[in-house]
């Protein structure tokens, strides 16, 4: 009697557990798309391994250590200690200046020449360097706030090379002229960390008394300029 009955029930589970079988593949299909993309570096990576050795470092951008080599002392390390702002005497000095937006002495050559327009296509694109003479050719250019204003945000943001795009304005031969100015955000970008900026202000030549008068300046540009922004120390060996 209760097998009788049992029967039945049984047929019917055998019947549903074959269709859920039916219905797994479908249901596999319908995976998120986030579970998709997350899969899609694997495969990428997967084709990248399949590609000939020459063809796959050619398809990698160069690596921050490769754009920071280009900083580097063309002599070699430790070969170059009075060089220049742009100038890097160790793997770290040249990490420094990638990070804090300094171009190569090469590429300050190359973005001199680009117009407005190019350097503002440059500087949105992402290119810390191209913004700061992007900032320094507006102002020079007769668009003096809205220059100054570019370069403002990019030293805020922890480019350290605006303060040298801020001072070359001030420095130049325009209406808004301020040898002091000029003086003073160098020696807020040597309070920031960059300690080569003090080779540039003793070329300046100012007297004893505009020294100081920059530095009064300067610590009031730390205040209200930078918000007191904490210094990053260049590694000087």
């Amino acid at each position: 009697m209760h097998v009788t009955k049992l029967l039945p029930l049984a047929a019917l589970c055998l019947a549903l557990a074959a269709c859920a079988d039916k219905d797994q593949p479908a249901q596999a299909d319908k995976a998120p798309t986030s579970a998709r993309a997350a899969s899609s570096p694997a495969t990428a990576q997967g084709h990248a391994a399949a590609l000939p050795p020459d063809q796959a470092a050619n398809s990698r951008p160069p690596s921050v250590s490769q754009q920071a080599r280009r900083y580097l002392c063309p002599q070699g390390p430790n070969a170059c200690p009075a060089g220049g702002p742009l100038i890097a005497n160790s793997d770290a000095e040249a990490q420094w200046l990638l990070r804090h937006g300094y171009p190569t002495e090469h590429e300050l050559a190359r973005l001199e020449t680009l117009t407005l327009d190019q350097l503002k296509a440059e500087s949105q694109a992402g290119n810390q360097p191209a913004t700061v003479i992007y900032g320094k050719k507006t102002a020079l250019a007769g668009r003096f706030y809205q220059g100054i204003d570019i370069l403002r945000r990019a030293a805020v943001a922890g480019n350290l090379y605006a303060y040298y795009g801020l001072s070359d304005v001030y420095v130049s031969d325009t209406a808004n002229k301020n040898l002091v100015d000029s003086l003073a955000y160098l020696r807020l970008a040597y309070l920031l960390g960059d300690a080569k900026a003090s080779a540039v202000i003793a070329s300046r030549g100012l007297s004893s008394v505009e020294n100081v008068v920059a530095d009064e300046r300067a610590a009031s540009l730390h205040k209200t300029f930078s918000k007191y922004q904490r210094p990053s120390p260049r590694p000087l060996e």
